[in-house]
């Protein structure tokens, strides 16, 4: 029987992340994927949120969520379990914590 394991870290606090969920599909207009595009200005107001991409804006709520959600990313790097190197463990680094969404439930709006 094989166990996994895994070691997670914080370093320093956290960063609060928000979670966005969109009720639409999110395109590039070059047709250039999503990964590591700027989707956005996020602007937070009580419990009310706006994301404005160029002359587009989108409204929705921001809501709590029920878990929070932690954001890991692999590290590449191994510890022994108790000092004993035939056990490994996987170390994740944690950047960040997930508490809360914005949740968008209609199409963007053109401002002109």
């Amino acid at each position: 029987m094989v166990t996994k394991s895994a070691v997670l870290y914080f370093e320093g606090k956290p960063s609060e992340l928000v979670l966005i969920e969109i009720q639409s599909t999110a395109l590039m207009e070059d047709g250039s994927k999503l990964a590591g595009q700027e989707l956005g200005m996020l602007e937070i107001k009580g419990g009310e949120v706006t994301l404005t991409n160029g002359p587009r804006c989108l409204y929705g709520k921001m809501q709590e969520l029920k878990s929070p959600l932690v954001l890991m990313e692999r590290t590449g790097q191994e510890e022994c379990v108790d000092g004993d190197p035939s056990k490994k463990t996987a170390v994740l680094a944690a950047r960040g914590v997930v508490r809360r969404k914005a949740v968008f439930a209609q199409r963007p709006q053109l401002s002109v």
